[in-house]
């Protein structure tokens, strides 16, 4: 039975394997730690200390180490031989570090991540210039060798935020588009975005037979012409989805959340109504919120109990009928299964 509207709490590694087939994903999307080590915490509710949502701190121990040799070691067959090169190299270049610790966690699911995407699925990895370009690398030496293609990297630029004093200020975050191989979903009609007057004021303005707007222009010896109602696809540098403010309705207290806007193009690019998407750190639930939204199956995993809390009232309040996603809400009825990673 295909994997349908299910939310995991437990380590997704483990929940991959064990729950999940080959090829049985269409669409994942991950928003993993971005090792800015530090901790992060839920808004200030009167608790005092106030309860931390998760850490993106990494330490070279025991739990780390391990997971370095499982990927030396390919017991499972999952990694390639290009990936344990690069890991074997990154140790030789940044010796038993945290980063290390970080790069060998993330390499191991992304692994996972790429065996159960379909032929033609399709992953985008969030990240921001903490690591992005090491996250590049592996997902290169995963993705590559066995097929697949590097399609994008996606700057989502926004303005929100405060600026720094001593630096150019870090106002962007990086997607890393893979598909598994060189046949994926793409809906450029889906997400195309209104034509700006500003950038076409050297066309030519026209009305056709039919009454319709277009502005034209002639290359090579060929009119091209861009009708008014037809709008224009994205480009790989987001600048019209805004961060979530402190004060934005859409917010449940999550300190990572992310815009259902940046989610709703993301799905709506990448996978057809019936599709999995799959979110392996769902953190507030948005991704799966927004799949719920748009008619798409979905599949959700967290290791965090608040994580998980706050995604199952966040898809009851889809389900039923004035209810609030809000923090603060008592628990509801579950909109998914909770399956635990077994021991």
């Amino acid at each position: 039975m295909p994997v349908q509207n299910l939310l995991f709490h437990g380590d997704n590694r483990e929940v991959l394997r064990t729950h999940f087939g080959e090829g049985t994903v269409e669409l994942c999307y991950i928003d993993p730690p971005f090792y800015s080590r530090r901790d992060y915490y839920h808004p200030a509710t009167g608790e005092d200390p106030p309860s931390r949502a998760f850490t993106d701190r990494w330490t070279w121990d025991a739990e780390a180490a391990g997971a370095y040799h499982a990927i030396l070691e390919n017991a499972g067959g999952q990694q390639t031989a290009a990936s344990v090169a690069l890991l074997r190299g990154l140790r030789g270049m940044l010796g038993e570090s945290s980063l290390l610790a970080y790069l060998s966690s993330l390499t191991l699911r992304v692994a996972e991540i790429r065996r159960v995407l379909a032929p033609h699925g399709t992953f985008y990895l969030h990240a921001d210039p903490s690591a992005a370009h090491y996250l590049k690398l592996i997902c290169d030496a995963l993705f590559l060798p066995g097929g697949g293609e590097f399609r994008n990297e996606i700057v989502w630029s926004y303005e929100s935020g405060g600026r720094a004093a001593r630096d150019f200020s870090w106002k962007h975050d990086t997607l890393l588009r893979y598909t598994k191989s060189a046949r994926w979903t793409y809906h450029a009609d889906a997400v195309r975005l209104p034509r700006t007057e500003t950038r076409r004021n050297h066309m030519k303005r026209g009305v056709d037979p039919d009454g319709r707007g277009f502005r034209s222009i002639k290359s090579a010896g060929r009119i091209y012409r861009y009708y008014d109602d037809e709008g224009v696809p994205p480009s790989d540098v987001w600048t019209d989805l805004g961060h979530l403010h402190q004060r934005d309705p859409e917010r449940l207290g999550y300190p990572t959340q992310k815009p259902e806007a940046l989610l709703e193009r993301i799905i709506l690019a990448s996978s057809d109504p019936g599709d999995l998407v799959l979110d392996a750190y769902c953190g507030s639930g948005t991704t799966l919120a927004v799949a719920q939204r748009l008619g798409r199956r979905w599949a959700g995993i967290d290791q965090a109990e608040t994580a998980i809390a706050m995604t199952r009232r966040r898809l009851a309040a889809l389900v039923t009928p004035g209810a609030e996603a809000r923090p603060d809400t008592p628990p509801a009825a579950p909109a998914a299964t909770i399956n635990p990673t077994p021991d």
